[in-house]
């Protein structure tokens, strides 16, 4: 590790942490990570970049970015699919997690399209030394539109899809990541039922190079939230609750439109769950919470 940088410990111990990136083709945005992800004061022991149908020119590219770093590994997936999010992207990243050592104790998955500021990951691994009881933890992102910086908001207890890193036990206790549309959220609900807290944290700020969803655009990524929703079997009355919100982010109107047709396209075309009885149950009832608190809050 270069000099003047930070050993990674919790409490004092040396700990292991490893990165997986799940990657499509765009070499210019894996480019400005590897330099982001170079510049840490708490740099990975291990970095495994998932390259998602790429050609042989952009491989190349790669390697030549990352030629002297035994540290990063390149790992490529032909599958000759359309890259979608959802289990799709779960899938890449177990991939990836597959080409680790066991001896882990902190993953991270960190999306390609982010720039990271270079205290990221001491400031990440700072707050699970404080905190023994947290289980999985974010950065918040943030995008620039027009010179404005737009902080993407969730709750509190929601881990960025992004920036998620998690403590090895808790990874465990969850059964690591599943395999299907909506595991995001599924592993923060997961964690909490197994005793865990899943942060975000707001004043760990990463830059988006787009909003959320919105690779496919951002009516696209509004209706696969809404089938997404249907998938995990959100409380109606929630999932209509947050529809009206999104109303009044761009695009207005139509993105909350989109992810009520979403929900109710997947209604329709009978998807089946993503998740088990008992997770339904738990999501639900702190959604029924959440509409308690919104209410209270109006009054």
């Amino acid at each position: 590790m270069p000099d003047g940088r930070v050993n990674h410990h919790l409490k004092g111990e040396s700990c292991v942490h490893v990165v997986v990136t799940p990657c499509r083709d765009e070499v210019s945005l894996v480019r400005n990570l590897v330099k982001t992800m170079s510049k840490q004061t708490v740099r990975p022991d291990s970095w495994v970049i998932v390259l998602h149908n790429y050609p042989d020119s952009s491989i190349r590219e790669l390697e030549e970015e990352t030629l002297g770093s035994d540290w990063i590994s390149l790992h490529r997936v032909d599958d000759n699919s359309t890259r979608r999010r959802g289990a799709q992207i779960a899938r890449i990243v177990n991939f990836g997690i597959s080409h680790f050592p066991q001896d882990w104790d902190f993953l991270s998955k960190i999306d390609s399209d982010v720039e990271l500021p270079v205290d990221y990951f001491e400031s990440i691994l700072s707050e699970f030394s404080d905190s023994q009881d947290l289980g999985i933890a974010s950065g918040t992102c943030y995008v620039l539109e027009g010179g404005r910086k737009i902080v993407e908001k969730v709750s509190d207890d929601h881990t960025r899809g992004a920036l998620k890193t998690y403590r090895r036990k808790c990874f465990e206790d969850i059964g690591g990541i599943a395999e299907v549309n909506g595991w995001d959220g599924i592993d923060n609900i997961k964690a909490q039922m197994n005793g865990w807290t899943t942060k975000n944290f707001p004043k760990i700020q990463v830059k988006h190079s787009r909003r959320t969803g919105a690779y496919s655009g951002l009516l696209r990524g509004c209706f696969e939230a809404g089938q997404f929703s249907f998938s995990m079997r959100y409380y109606p009355p929630y999932i209509f609750a947050r529809s009206i919100h999104r109303m009044i982010s761009k695009p207005i109107i139509i993105g909350g439109v989109s992810m009520l047709a979403g929900y109710f396209h997947a209604y329709f075309s009978g998807h089946s769950s993503s998740c088990d009885k008992e997770t339904i149950e738990y999501l639900r009832l702190k959604q029924k919470n959440r509409i308690s608190f919104w209410i209270r809050e109006s009054h």
